[in-house]
């Protein structure tokens, strides 16, 4: 054998050598673990953010309906149950007023009970003729008088126990006394706020919106909030579809309570601007980002391949795409973060997966 055919020969036999342990390694792969959710079909509207407040259902200035000098009022910030004391006005001018109205009704009774008894002698007397039939009919005039004396000084009686009661300025609701108009000492006039008590647990958001959007948002939906915790779903609670000619808007209230709102907060709220049609939407875990274009990764047999994709609206766990897919198709929600496009994978459960990431060590 000649030089040059030796030195092919050797070349091609080393080349080999170089080239098989890798062809193995990569024949020999392990298949990468994942979960998958599928592609779905959900009607979507496009959106436009506006701004809305967080406000509670509940929001009070509240006052006694009573005059007096003011002897004791809750501090701002406290928290208050239905029915507790928020303010307290000086009893003694009412109490002594009930004294007098208390004399008077017990007077209108010992009248009353003296005409009828007179009443009773002189109908005996009328019926011998020894009175006359007018002294009778002046007696029972002067009787009903007497007992009408008796239900205007317990209609007053109870008017007056009405301001003693109101006089203690109870909590119509639970909530917070979130400020307070008056300190104690002062004279206090029966309309003046006394203090303002806030409800913390039924809350709503407040939204005004373009009055041309207003037959797309009806009461029941659900909408898109965002604040600094993230995005959530709330059902629209009521529509009020009436505006001026300056503003142009409507206003629209969305339930909140229990959603870890503060009152005051302002959040975003995405408003749908046209009828929903129906849309491919992935779950969020699915989404791999990137700075340039954003993919997914969809499960063919055991085999991941990377699908790029445009993104839409979002509503809750799923966003709304546009790219190769197809409603059904199974894409990795759960390992997608170190995949290439062509891996071998093999699909766990989400039970399974997790099951798989605690016997690896992975919390």
């Amino acid at each position: 054998m000649k030089l040059p055919e030796r030195k092919l020969l050797l070349s091609l036999l080393f080349g080999a050598v170089l080239t098989a342990p890798a062809l193995s390694a990569q024949e020999q792969a392990p298949e990468r673990v994942v979960s998958t959710a599928a592609v779905r079909t959900m009607q979507i509207a496009p959106t436009m953010m506006v701004s809305g407040q967080v406000q509670s259902k509940y929001q009070s200035n509240l006052s006694t309906g009573v005059d007096g000098r003011l002897d004791w009022i809750a501090e701002p910030g406290q928290q208050v149950q239905a029915g507790d004391v928020l303010a307290r006005l000086d009893l003694k001018p009412l109490q002594l007023r009930a004294s007098e109205l208390q004399a008077q009704l017990k007077r209108a009774q010992i009248q009353s009970l003296r005409l009828d008894k007179e009443l009773a002698r002189q109908r005996s007397l009328l019926s011998k003729a020894l009175v006359s039939q007018t002294l009778v009919d002046q007696t029972q005039a002067e009787a009903d008088l007497a007992r009408a004396d008796i239900e205007l000084s317990q209609a007053s009686l109870a008017q007056l126990q009405d301001q003693l009661n109101r006089a203690e300025l109870k909590a119509p609701f639970a909530g917070v006394v979130s400020q307070r108009f008056h300190q104690i000492g002062e004279e206090i006039s029966r309309s003046a706020p006394l203090l303002q008590l806030v409800n913390l647990e039924q809350l709503e958001v407040r939204v005004f919106a373009p009055l041309q959007y207003a037959a797309y948002v009806q009461p029941g939906q659900q909408v898109s909030v965002f604040d600094q915790q993230g995005q959530r779903s709330l059902q629209v609670q009521s529509t009020i579809p009436v505006s001026d000619s300056r503003s142009q808007t409507f206003e629209l209230r969305l339930q909140a309570g229990g959603s870890g709102f503060q009152v005051g907060q302002l959040v975003s709220v995405g408003i749908p601007t046209a009828v929903a049609r129906d849309s491919l939407v992935i779950h969020r875990d699915a989404l791999v980002l990137a700075q340039q274009q954003h993919s997914v990764f969809k499960v063919a047999g055991n085999k991941a391949q990377q699908v790029k994709v445009v993104l839409g609206q979002g509503q809750g766990e799923w966003l709304q795409v546009e790219g190769a897919l197809s409603s059904g198709d199974q894409l990795v929600v759960r390992g997608a973060d170190t995949l290439k496009d062509g891996a071998a994978v093999r699909v766990l459960s989400d039970e399974e997966f997790k099951l798989a990431g605690r016997r690896a060590g992975v919390q």
